[in-house]
């Protein structure tokens, strides 16, 4: 049952005015702000009028999607300013968060994996990042956003299971479901992201630890694989993880791009910043060969979840835009970022940041097109290749057009709904980041020190984790990590 909060605000969803297509010129602010206004009055009037519990959209939409939703809802809200909806969204965070406060409501106990929680872990850690307030009728809340964001980290480490493939979360955490013998790259991409961002925000470095851990296991598993950064879906553990499901997905190599970027702004090592660019590099030249965001998996023929894929992947190249240093792009893909393997064929063709705006920029006046449908011609498609609606329209469509729109904005809109935040992000040519625990500012890139490694400005003594790596492996390098690396041209001794 909706509470009263929901049904007043119903009236206001109702009376917007979402009744047009999008006119959308891509080099305006105010343009780009207005169609992502309209995407998001569409998903949630689409929320007010169909779901009867707080939170949850109802059937066929699984419970990830429901975090997923409202993690944009807060990224809308951050970006334009619009905090028309935050009271619905806080309700519904809130609502679901379960009596640990962990996101294990009762109503998904038996069908809820470690990826469906690690969602909703990802919407309050951009909650905390944000400073989306806590609505009125839970003033008196005994647990902050990055607590709710903690408990779900410290649920999924110890939840780690070294008894089979040498480490990895499973997909589901109930031994009784489909799937709980089988790694996939959503739970351990998503631990990596929360991980990385919990760093970021409190700089713990048990988090930092846990990040460049699961990301390393991914390494050695081939969960990710090669030195093009391809990340595949997962593995069957009855077989030791001896052969991955080759299948990728936009979501999977966005959640894994989005932690590198989180860890590079924290701590720019090479390991980060290499990792980091063979996911970009990957991204770039499968899922968007054509210069549009495309889910190669299935295109057409995509089902409900893999609908709001590209959400993931949207929010993640703007991360890596927004959060990196940028690099020189070269002809000859032995070439290193920094082209330390000079040869005439070295050139420079551009740098990452405009590569990224190039894709986000073409697949956003595609998703604008596409939000054409409907009774009221509106309602969002999927081909972003083409420039008359596709038929379709859902939860999905609309929020992969939302993250891909807002991917458009300048980071410096970011600071503009917050007053008192306890965030420290980084910057791109954009704009500025500042934060109540640090500063960080930079003319023309992310966050970074006199010598160009980027800080977070946050005390290590800041808050503290239950949760412990089992071993430190930031000191080190396993023979996988050096072999991706070295077949990108770095120079890896010199960080061994």
């Amino acid at each position: 049952m909706l509470s009263l909060l929901s049904v007043a605000l119903m009236g206001i969803l109702l009376a917007a005015d979402s009744s047009s297509a999008i006119n959308l010129d891509i080099n305006s602010v105010d343009s780009v702000s207005n169609a992502a206004q309209g995407v998001a009055s569409n998903i949630m009037t689409m929320y007010s009028n169909t779901s009867e519990i707080p939170g949850l959209f109802p059937t066929p939409y699984y419970f990830w999607e429901g975090g997923l939703a409202w993690d944009s809802m807060i990224n809308y809200w951050a970006l334009t300013g619009d905090a028309t909806y935050n009271p619905l969204v806080g309700e519904a965070l809130l609502y679901q968060r379960g009596p640990n406060d962990n996101f294990m409501p009762q109503n998904q106990t038996t069908t809820e994996g470690n990826d469906d929680q690690s969602y909703w872990a990802l919407a309050a850690m951009t909650a905390a990042e944000r400073g989306l307030p806590v609505p009125q009728s839970d003033s008196a809340l005994a647990v902050t956003w990055a607590e709710l964001a903690q408990n779900v980290f410290d649920s999924q480490t110890a939840r780690w299971d070294e008894a089979t493939c040498g480490g990895g979360l499973r997909w589901q955490i109930f031994t009784f479901n489909n799937g709980y013998n089988y790694k996939n790259s959503a739970s351990n991409g998503n631990l990596v992201q929360l991980a990385a961002r919990l760093a970021l925000y409190t700089g713990n470095a048990t988090y930092s630890d846990w990040a460049q851990k699961v990301t390393q296991w991914s390494l050695d598993v081939g969960l990710i694989a090669n030195e093009d950064g391809v990340v595949f879906d997962g593995f069957d553990t009855t077989t030791n993880c001896s052969s991955p499901n080759h299948i990728q997905w936009t979501a999977s190599a966005g959640t894994y791009l989005s932690g590198a970027a989180y860890a590079s702004n924290k701590t720019s090592t090479t390991f980060w910043n290499g990792i980091g660019f063979a996911l970009y590099t990957n991204a770039n030249t499968t899922f968007a060969p054509n210069g549009t965001l495309t889910e190669v998996a299935c295109q057409s023929k995509c089902n409900t979840d893999q609908l709001a894929f590209r959400a993931v992947l949207a929010r993640a190249l703007a991360n890596m835009r927004d959060l990196t240093l940028d690099s020189p792009v070269t002809q000859e893909p032995g070439c290193s970022v920094n082209n330390t393997k000079p040869s005439p064929s070295c050139a420079d063709v551009g740098t990452i940041h405009a590569s990224i705006d190039a894709v986000l920029k073409t697949s956003a006046q595609g998703a604008a097109a596409q939000c054409s449908g409907g009774t009221d011609g509106s309602a969002c498609g999927a081909d972003w290749s083409a420039f008359t609606w596709d038929g379709t329209q859902g939860l999905g469509q609309s929020l992969s057009a939302l993250e891909i729109l807002l991917a458009n904005l300048p980071a410096v809109q970011r600071r503009t709904a917050v007053s008192t935040s306890s965030v420290v992000t980084g910057t791109s040519s954009n704009g500025t980041a500042t934060s109540s625990n640090g500063t960080a500012t930079s003319s023309n890139t992310t966050a970074t020190s006199s010598n160009g490694t980027a800080t977070s400005g946050v005390s290590s003594s800041n808050t503290s984790s239950s949760a412990s790596a089992s071993t430190n492996v930031a000191t080190g390098c396993s023979a996988s990590t050096f072999a991706l690396l070295a077949g990108m041209g770095f120079v890896v001794a010199s960080f061994m």
